[in-house]
């Protein structure tokens, strides 16, 4: 006999999965977007840098996104608006790891800010990189959400875009 909790965990497991195979028949699903800005670095808080051991390549560059988070269930978040901007404060030790996000502007939405994050959490980085030395430093990112056909909510009586039934 199953416990409540694991039926619960069925039950959500088939619902997400549901979802998702829908979302995935929606033609609206390959036009959602989720997009990733370039670091912009936080205001002059260089906290350390490390010298680069061995060959150097790149002599100067900026940090970056090198993987960004995509998995699909974002773009189910995304469908959730036609545009939203979420902007995390990630920072960076001097490999490009990260040790740290937190939500710096907030799109106004408390899920999709929380989406961002785990998005920024689980996006590979590479750190800055001057004169073959690499920084420690905090930048911010914005992360888009964009989907053409998001269903809009009524407002004021109006009557909003609404799903073909």
């Amino acid at each position: 006999m199953a416990t409540r909790t694991h039926r619960n965990a069925i039950v959500a497991g088939v619902l997400a999965a549901a979802i998702l195979s829908l979302a995935l028949q929606n033609a609206a699903y390959a036009a959602t977007r989720i997009s990733y800005s370039a670091l912009v670095p936080v205001t002059a808080n260089t906290v350390a840098f490390a010298p680069n051991s061995g060959g150097c390549p790149d002599p100067d560059s900026n940090a970056r996104v090198t993987d960004p988070y995509q998995a699909q269930w974002l773009k189910l978040v995304a469908m959730q608006t036609n545009h939203s901007d979420v902007q995390i404060q990630v920072d960076l030790d001097s490999v490009g790891n990260l040790l740290n996000a937190d939500i710096a502007k907030s799109s106004g939405n408390t899920f999709l800010d929380q989406q961002a994050l785990i998005a920024a959490r689980n996006s590979k980085y590479a750190p800055e990189v001057r004169n073959c030395n690499s920084f420690k430093r905090s930048y911010f990112v914005d992360i888009s959400f964009d989907s053409p056909a998001a269903v809009l909510p009524e407002a004021n009586g109006a009557s909003g875009r609404r799903p073909a039934q």
